[in-house]
């Protein structure tokens, strides 16, 4: 007896702001915290999840905990409702999954086709989520993120390859460092 569940799909108009806020998700250190709450060192990737999150139909709230003694600290945390909890983690499974198959293919597509400009939609999406959150750091003309998670990191090689930037990638304790050089197109993105 086959019993698969049915798969969940994000349609194809939703799947970039879904995909980008699968990719923020990814890029949180969320380990060991309930899928309710995400939490960022940065202001600005909170917002943009909870600003994602809120185009999906979903009632994010962004927090501000402050914390420390001498040393203060703000940690940005983004709520999910509850009622929403597990429709949201089924959404953003769903759309990584879609985002990275994606990216990851190897299917030969054309120029024009509309699949292939969802792929340089998609890689983008990837790039800026993981400069809000992955950790960035630069260092003259190159520009690298720091991730916890290497399906991440294969993400982001493919997604730099098919925007025509060139990617260094370096390992580190308990971490993979994806560097480009000189790419406007990413990290400005």
């Amino acid at each position: 007896m086959n019993r698969d569940q049915a798969r969940d799909i994000v349609l194809a108009a939703a799947l970039p702001t879904a995909f980008e806020a699968a990719c923020l998700v990814g890029c949180a250190l969320a380990q060991g915290r309930p899928a309710a709450v995400i939490e960022f060192d940065r202001g600005d990737a909170a917002g943009r999840l909870t600003l994602l999150l809120t185009r999906l139909g979903v009632a994010a709230e962004h927090e501000v905990q402050s914390g420390g003694g001498r040393r203060r600290y703000d940690l940005q945390r983004v709520h999910v409702p509850e009622a929403q909890r597990a429709a949201t983690a089924r959404m953003i499974a769903a759309a990584w999954r879609q985002g990275r198959q994606a990216l990851l293919g190897d299917q030969a597509l054309g120029a024009s086709s509309p699949r292939h400009a969802q792929r340089l939609t998609l890689a983008h999406a990837a790039w800026r989520a993981a400069l809000l959150a992955g950790g960035r750091r630069r260092r003259g003309d190159l520009t690298s993120v720091r991730l916890g998670d290497h399906e991440m990191a294969a993400v982001l090689v493919r997604a730099a390859r098919l925007l025509d930037v060139a990617t260094e990638v370096s390992r580190r304790p308990g971490c993979v460092m994806v560097a480009v050089a000189g790419a406007p197109g990413i990290t400005h993105a």
